[in-house]
């Protein structure tokens, strides 16, 4: 079975295909979708912070879509041109559009958002770097103009680009606007409740610009931060479809069971990636010895056998193998080499003590899944070995974020990050010294800084020549690699788990019916 990049996000990105694509007559006879969503998000749009758009995605729309097949399609935008010089991009909106609110959506709107997802969006700050003005000629006309070419533009400015209302956003403080918990968008589903630790429930939006669409009443979005109980729920029916972190000890079972269908033939813009990011602003991790042994204390063979159960693949270099066009693939795993590590914290200064330890580290993880939880307790087990002392801090979503992001109370953190659809968006937050910012999550959790590395960012997002692009970022990877901000662990296979009376709903129509999440 052929599953579509559209799919993939309704099913992994807990969307509501079924409630979004033209069903089948059984089908039909349901009043809403419910859906099953892993961790509760602290705000529900996406203006500062990346996650919400999982659920945002069904209220808000962005400038254009994406169809099965990752190409650019109609949004709230009818068509578009490029200029010559690939700096002035121009977009012709649709007329009639309008917030659920009941104001009507122009050009303001548009360019109020992506001049503000340029300051707060942690992948925007990249995206928009080069972006020098946003002109409005008239209501229905938007003009992006750039310093320099942004070769990955069309990839972005889908959902992980929100249109905002302006007229709800400007001059309100942020942090305090109630529309951040309260979506109001132009897309197919209107906001109606969000039961914080239980739900959040949305209605279809009766003035949808797109027409019939979408089909279903209502889509019931659940919180469920149990594995267990996300699977069961799933085995009985109660949820119709599974969302992110479906745990990969129960994919096989899982396959065998009638009712359910597991299907991994995806197109997608995610490419998830797990990797551990060392906090370099902890005096004994700047030492790259210390890191190194480290790197040379984990049997990546081992990882991907036990923690992945096989369904990953090796992903040692900064650029996942999932993002090919631009990934080294002679980059290999650090060797698991316990002598080597021994030696090398030998050198470094720090001898075991009586107890046989050398020195604590504290470990934090992703909890957006089981997969960095579970490298975490790997990676605790393989630095006893060497004499380090590994204490795992288990946090709820939100407790985990402010702590690493903001407060940067951690040594090591385990990492679930998406490289994207182009290095732009998904890699280069990680490792690009002026994304580092305390407050926004997913923004270079090291803080690495190294001013090759920031030039190649900034050079090879403006070239338009693929193998120019492709040269730089390999010379990339290899920086990354010797230094040893992350350690690249394993790209996991993306599953999408469902309802088997789903099958034949969920891959036939376009992304642009869906209104899905660019992850």
């Amino acid at each position: 079975m052929n599953i579509t990049r559209r799919s993939f996000n309704i099913l992994a990105g807990a969307v509501a295909a079924a409630a979004l694509v033209r069903p089948t007559a059984s089908f039909a006879q349901s009043a809403g979708t419910v859906i099953e969503y892993a961790l509760e998000p602290a705000v529900l749009t996406q203006i500062d912070r990346n996650g919400p758009e999982l659920i945002a995605a069904k209220i808000l729309d962005g400038l254009i879509d994406h169809d099965a097949d990752l190409n650019p399609v109609p949004s709230l935008a009818l068509s578009w041109e490029t200029s010559a010089d690939a700096l002035r991009h121009t977009f012709k909106l649709r007329d009639g559009v309008k917030w659920h609110d009941g104001e009507p959506f122009t050009s303001a709107d548009v360019a109020y958002s992506l001049l503000t997802l340029k300051q707060t969006h942690p992948r925007r700050k990249a995206t928009f770097a080069n972006l020098v003005d946003v002109e409005t000629p008239d209501a229905l006309t938007v003009v992006l103009v750039f310093s320099k070419p942004a070769p990955f533009l069309y990839g972005a400015l889908g959902a992980g680009a929100p249109i905002f209302p302006r007229h709800l956003y400007e001059g309100v403080e942020l942090a305090t606007n109630p529309v951040q918990s309260a979506p109001i968008g132009t897309g197919p589903f209107v906001f109606r409740e969000w039961a914080r630790g239980s739900h959040v429930v949305l209605e279809r939006n009766p003035d949808y610009w797109g027409g019939t669409e979408p089909q279903a009443d209502r889509i019931v979005i659940r919180f469920i931060p149990d594995l267990g109980a996300r699977v069961a729920a799933l085995e009985t029916g109660e949820l119709e479809i599974g969302g992110p972190g479906v745990p990969l000890t129960e994919i096989d079972r899982l396959t065998t069971l009638p009712n359910l269908t597991v299907a991994t033939d995806v197109k997608n813009f995610s490419g998830a990636q797990i990797q551990f990011f060392f906090n370099l602003d902890i005096e004994i991790l700047k030492d790259i010895r210390v890191r190194r042994a480290i790197a040379h204390s984990l049997d990546i063979p081992e990882v991907i056998s036990t923690v992945f159960r096989g369904h990953a693949k090796p992903a040692p270099s900064a650029i996942g193998p999932n993002l090919a066009a631009f990934h080294d693939p002679s980059i290999k795993p650090y060797a698991f080499d316990i002598e080597l590590a021994n030696r090398l914290l030998d050198e470094a200064d720090h001898p075991r003590g009586a107890d046989g330890t050398r020195f604590e580290l504290r470990i934090l993880a992703n909890p957006f899944s089981d997969q960095p939880p579970k490298v975490a307790e790997y990676l605790r087990s393989a630095l006893e070995r060497i004499g380090i002392r590994g204490s795992v801090v288990a946090y709820d979503y939100a407790t985990y974020v402010t702590k690493v992001y903001t407060e940067r109370a951690f040594d090591i953190e385990v990492e679930q990050l998406a490289n994207g659809y182009d290095p732009t968006d998904g890699v280069q937050r990680g490792f690009w010294s002026k994304a580092f910012k305390p407050g926004v999550p997913w923004s270079n959790a090291a803080h690495y800084s190294n001013p090759r590395v920031d030039a190649i960012f900034e050079e090879a997002s403006a070239e338009p020549d693929l193998e120019k692009r492709k040269a730089l970022y390999f010379e990339l990877q290899a920086i990354v690699y010797a230094e040893l901000p992350s350690v690249g662990v394993a790209a996991p296979v993306a599953f999408e788990v469902y309802n088997a009376r789903l099958d034949g709903v969920l891959d036939r129509q376009s992304q642009s019916r869906a209104k899905l999440r660019l992850a």
